[in-house]
């Protein structure tokens, strides 16, 4: 078997991370690396997506070396790929890596979209370089174009369309167990003595805050004011931070935004500061990184740590099997709405106070897709009175 493609991470002195491809010869890939630096890069994604995307590049190409493919030649003489090609490198784009956490010989129908519109969208860069330099007078450049649409067309003809999730937020009961279970000292918290009060603090922040996983994780001390009567907390985008030395580095992928705290959790955030990741002996190495939250090394906290916080939970009596923190972010969105019906919000002011709390655009409908929990529950009432009514009427 020939070697693979492969993309490693690579990180400059600025902190910037970069996603360089390399080829069999473990040299550099050029044209896999140039698109990561002139298409991927260039577009502002976070580096998670440009990493997700190298990673399709470079099993492109290793597809095409296992058969003897030119991807170079093919593409820029503009002869491309022929139809049982093109479905063979679709089944290989549906084929999960042996690294799978998802387990299963597939990928998802929205990755295995994903990928397919990944390769189409490089197959088009690497061809402009060869359109380029046809004249527009040149009889074969229409014919180019057409092969183009083509390929793209049959690349991602017919790929089915990806289920929306169906996530909900907590129920009122499962909130309070996962409260229960949390409280530093109680008989059902699973967690060390030790991490008891960070975990507190940690997934209390989330719970009341409505954060996703990795923007409480990039939170400094610096960007709390938790003293005197408006307590905030600053959401802030630090993409390529210096002082990020995780190995995933969390990405904030919303609007940064201030967030008021209210004064108990103000009051719980300073404590943990001032008496828990200030103690030497607990967490040893805490002074030396300015972020919030971190592990009993002292050291940044990672999002790994805190999916391992909530597997723990899903251990104790009444936290749900799926839990995560983004079930919480799905929880607060219920609360905002539970709490907008009964102040009788108009439906435009919702959204607004919403998009601006969850750090979305201004036009924003992700609201729809957080609420589903409130608007079940609201449709469920409402049903229930239609039928009270009917019931009087007969």
């Amino acid at each position: 078997m020939k070697s693979a493609y492969r993309v490693k991470e690579a990180r400059w002195a600025s902190g910037e991370r970069f996603a360089f491809t390399v080829g069999p010869d473990g040299l550099g890939a050029y044209w896999p690396v140039l698109y990561a630096g002139t298409r991927l890069r260039a577009s502002g994604r976070a580096f998670g997506t440009m990493l997700a995307k190298a990673r399709v590049v470079a099993a492109f190409h290793t597809w095409a070396l296992a058969r003897d493919i030119d991807v170079l030649e093919r593409v820029q003489s503009l002869r491309l790929f022929a139809l049982p090609e093109i479905e063979a490198l679709r089944r290989e784009m549906h084929r999960a890596s042996t690294a799978s956490r998802r387990g299963g010989e597939y990928v998802s129908t929205k990755v295995w979209t994903d990928r397919c519109r990944t390769v189409a969208d490089y197959i088009d860069w690497l061809a402009a370089f060869a359109v380029d330099k046809l004249d527009r007078r040149d009889p074969t450049l229409r014919e180019a174009r057409k092969r183009l649409e083509s390929c793209r067309d049959c690349l991602l003809e017919d790929l089915p369309t990806p289920i929306v999730g169906s996530r909900e937020g907590l129920t009122e009961e499962e909130q309070r167990a996962l409260l229960r279970a949390i409280v530093p000292g109680s008989d059902a918290n699973p967690f060390r003595p030790q991490n008891q009060f960070r975990n507190f603090a940690l997934l209390l922040a989330y719970y009341q805050l409505g954060l996703r996983l990795s923007e409480l994780l990039v939170i400094k001390t610096g960007d709390l004011r938790l003293e005197g009567a408006s307590p905030l907390l600053m959401v802030e985008r630090r993409a390529d931070d210096p002082d990020d030395h995780r190995a995933k580095a969390p990405a904030v992928k919303t609007k940064a935004r201030p967030l008021p705290v209210s004064r108990p959790l103000a009051l719980l955030l300073s404590q943990w500061i001032t008496e828990h990741r200030s103690d030497k002996k607990r967490y040893p190495k805490a002074r030396k990184t300015p972020y919030l939250f971190v592990s009993h090394f002292g050291e940044p906290l990672s999002q790994g740590a805190v999916e391992l916080i909530c597997r723990t939970l899903r251990g104790c009596d009444g936290v749900p099997a799926d839990f995560t923190p983004h079930r919480l972010r799905h929880a607060w969105n219920d609360r905002l709405s539970k709490l907008a019906s009964e102040g009788q919000l108009r439906d435009a002011t919702e959204r607004q106070i919403r998009n601006f709390l969850m750090g979305w655009s201004d036009a924003s409908e992700q609201g729809s897709n957080y609420s589903k929990r409130a608007i079940q529950e609201e449709a469920n009432a409402l049903m229930l009175r239609l039928q009270d009514a009917t019931m009087r009427d007969d």
